[in-house]
């Protein structure tokens, strides 16, 4: 099914209660992770997320895909039961979450990954304003709440990477949250921050203590931090999702 045609139907709510416990309820079995954007969302992201899960003990398979139709429908028709898709919110209007369509094209996207995976959590992934004048933390809350508005309406989640990410960026200059002044896609400090506040809202549970060095899957090669590094992105990516947890939820089944 292409994306004109998840117009047609309903969407199935998210049940809150459950999110963050239904991995470890009953036998044990693999949950699988779409993780859908362009390049802030691409490898290592998918890695990154997949190796935290694995040394949280939350085993999860966790991929990478492109927003369009072409690559989504070979996911839909792989085979696999999508248990998680993230979306990157940047993508349905390029970063403007106050244009003209963003609510409804949220709502085409949700409908298309249900008919799918209909009991799949959808989860948005909140960005933090690249190269803006206003990727301040409160220009960035801004965009963290018209994605919770937009959510709501769905019955689906959103993650705190954007002002998790934004926090770190503006106190601590000395680290690579973005690649450069210049390029504010993320660098090794922001993809971090990243998957730990992806780790939080998959697991319920909180990232503080999972190791600095990251074994990434499939690529055979380490992702490491300073101890002391990532032991403060921890920390802070929790920090945020915990208060920022009830507008995370979705509002109604």
């Amino acid at each position: 099914m292409g994306l004109a045609a998840c117009l047609i139907g309903t969407t199935n709510a998210t049940n809150p209660d459950a999110f963050a416990h239904d991995i470890q309820a009953g036998p044990r079995k693999e949950k699988n992770v779409l993780i859908i954007g362009a390049s802030s969302l691409r490898s290592p992201l998918s890695e990154l997320v997949d190796g935290m899960l694995e040394s949280g003990q939350f085993p999860m398979n966790a991929e990478p895909a492109a927003f369009g139709a072409p690559e989504l429908d070979r996911k839909w028709n792989s085979g696999k039961t999508w248990d998680y898709v993230i979306m990157d919110a940047w993508q349905f209007k390029r970063g403007a979450t106050d244009a003209p369509g963003f609510e409804e094209a949220v709502t085409a996207f949700v409908k298309w990954v249900r008919a799918h995976s209909p009991h799949c959590k959808i989860i948005l992934f909140t960005w933090w304003l690249p190269g803006e004048p206003d990727a301040t933390k409160e220009g960035v809350m801004n965009v963290f709440q018209r994605c919770v508005d937009a959510a709501r309406q769905n019955g689906i989640w959103v993650a705190t990477t954007g002002p998790a990410f934004t926090e770190a960026r503006l106190a601590r200059p000395d680290l690579r949250v973005t690649v450069s002044n210049q390029d504010a896609h993320p660098g090794i400090h922001g993809a971090y921050i990243n998957a730990c506040s992806l780790f939080a809202i998959l697991t319920g549970g909180s990232p503080v203590g999972l190791p600095a060095t990251i074994t990434l899957p499939g690529i055979e090669k380490a992702f490491s931090l300073a101890p002391e590094d990532a032991k403060y992105l921890q920390e802070l990516a929790w920090d945020v999702f915990q208060r920022e947890l009830k507008h995370t939820k979705p509002g109604k089944e």
